[in-house]
């Protein structure tokens, strides 16, 4: 219930989000939906609707049987991150989607919905370990593991999806209660190692593109007209919401203006503030805690360790999207195109969030019928 009226309120915000400007506040709903354009806030309720039907595919087969394929799994993923390295670039330079439909104007993009596939991949390996990690050697081949889709990943370059999955690995390493020396070994470093990806960056035929954003993040009153432009503006909107927001389609409102690029998707929060204000903007960080503490207290009561750990690696992958993508909004963090869940627009997210919480609701479900299932002999059975 509470993932649907989320997903609604997110169709609500790409409606305000792609409004045109007006003179006079609609005063009815249909006067809105009459005098305004509906087709990404129409996409993304079919989305929705798409979202519920693969959340039932995931939940009906047992989460067991997702284990038991998980190399499968894991080599779909990787061939499916190879080929899209050969399909056409599109901003920055990016390879990082299929394109389909009518003129190729949909897309579908392998790594959101690889971010399960690791999840169910690593879940499954350190399930199967008898102990947790403690030697250099034992952290090798689960490197390597995580390695692969990492360097295919930013092969299109997409640091921002590269981002997502690092984390997940990090915080399911810790889960799995590996050595405190090889973890801060690792974030040691992760973060020397940074100093070089800085120079790749740099160094890469599309480096205005990503380096533009740190410097902006920096300094951001930088480049008002151009990289910094975006930030400056989601920040005005924010604020200009105050306590209860300035209401849908209001006349001179940031979000009808156009003024921030990529408003329906990766900065769709800002349009949440200034649409909503601080009591809407409230009620949907609340609307997340809830459902990561949930996910949390659920991961506790999994019947078996496969099942904790894929939802550990859920409550990663959400947490840390939730995170990037308002702080990025409000100027704490680097701008990087990490959609909010359930709220910004585009059917590969919303697909793969409905997805995870499918394969949550899952465990959650099955666990509990196992703890609950009777125990009987062969013979009692026949």
């Amino acid at each position: 219930a509470l993932i649907v009226a989320m997903s609604l309120f997110g169709v609500l915000s790409i409606f305000a989000a792609t409004a045109d400007p007006v003179s006079v506040q609609p005063s009815t709903i249909m006067e809105m939906i009459q005098t305004q354009p509906t087709q990404y806030a129409n996409l993304q309720m079919l989305w929705l609707l798409a979202g519920l039907f693969m959340m039932a595919v995931m939940l009906y087969f047992d989460y067991e049987l997702y284990g038991k394929y998980a190399n499968v799994i894991y080599w779909a993923n990787i061939a499916l991150l190879f080929v899209v390295l050969f399909m056409e670039r599109g901003q920055g330079n990016m390879a990082g989607w299929f394109y389909w439909g009518a003129n190729a104007t949909r897309t579908i993009q392998p790594s959101e919905f690889g971010k399960i596939a690791i999840i169910i991949a690593l879940a499954r390996l350190f399930a199967s370990r008898s102990k947790p990690i403690t030697r250099v050697a034992e952290l090798l081949p689960v490197l390597a593991y995580i390695g692969l889709p990492l360097l295919l990943i930013a092969a299109q370059p997409d640091y921002g999806t590269a981002m997502v999955y690092i984390v997940v690995f990090g915080v399911m390493l810790f889960a799995s209660g590996t050595s405190s020396r090889i973890l801060i070994g690792m974030v040691s470093i992760a973060v020397l190692a940074l100093v070089g990806v800085w120079q790749w960056m740099s160094m890469a035929e599309d480096s205005g593109f990503r380096t533009n954003r740190i410097m902006v993040f920096i300094d951001q009153t930088s480049d008002l007209q151009g990289a910094g432009m975006q930030t400056y503006n989601a920040r005005l909107a924010v604020g200009s919401g105050g306590l209860w927001g300035k209401g849908l389609f209001t006349p001179g409102s940031i979000a009808s203006l156009n003024f921030i690029p990529f408003d329906h998707t990766d900065f769709v929060f800002a349009i949440v503030c200034e649409t909503f204000g601080f009591v809407g903007a409230g009620l949907l960080v609340l609307g997340y805690v809830v459902l990561l503490v949930r996910m949390i207290i659920m991961s506790s009561q999994a019947a078996d360790a496969f099942g904790a750990y894929t939802i550990i690696g859920i409550v990663a992958m959400m947490l840390f999207h939730v995170f990037e993508n308002i702080a990025m909004v409000i100027g704490l963090m680097p701008v990087t195109g990490i959609p909010l869940p359930f709220i910004s627009y585009g059917g590969s997210n919303l697909l793969t969030n409905f997805m995870a919480m499918g394969v949550v609701l899952n465990v959650s479900m099955r666990s509990k019928e196992k703890r609950t299932r009777p125990t009987l002999a062969p013979a009692a059975r026949l």
